[in-house]
């Protein structure tokens, strides 16, 4: 099966990237990017993404686990049911792209479903 970062050629590769795991805001509400700061590559958009509600999830909420599905349920009783299933939506478009072995880009309507979805997600908790 195919990765995230698997034999295709890509502009941007994993080594070009640090990631910290704390976003710069570390602790406090995160705001959503304005829509031209977006990557232009479709796994660094999806990375990106969960890594920022990962953080937000564990820093805020103090949920346990390993990647998005696990820490958003660790702590899904904590967490509007809407919001619950906007980060199922962003799982399922992240894994599709890293996992499935046909698949090696995004749809322009997946792109644009999980910028929307993640700024809907932000909103919402950094006003709860």
């Amino acid at each position: 099966m195919g990765n995230c970062f698997g034999s295709h050629d890509y502009s941007h590769s994993a080594n070009n990237y640090r990631f910290t795991g704390q976003p710069s805001g570390y602790g406090r509400a995160v705001a959503p990017p304005a829509q031209n700061q977006y990557p232009s590559n479709d796994y660094e958009l999806v990375i990106r993404i969960s890594r920022k509600l990962e953080v937000l999830l564990k820093t805020r909420y103090g949920a346990e686990g390993e990647g998005l599905g696990q820490l958003r349920h660790s702590v899904q009783n904590q967490l509007p049911s809407n919001v619950n299933g906007m980060m199922k939506g962003i799982a399922r478009i992240r894994n599709r792209l890293c996992h499935e072995q046909n698949v090696q880009a995004l749809t322009p309507q997946d792109r644009n479903k999980i910028k929307q979805l993640s700024n809907n997600i932000l909103q919402l908790l950094n006003n709860s």
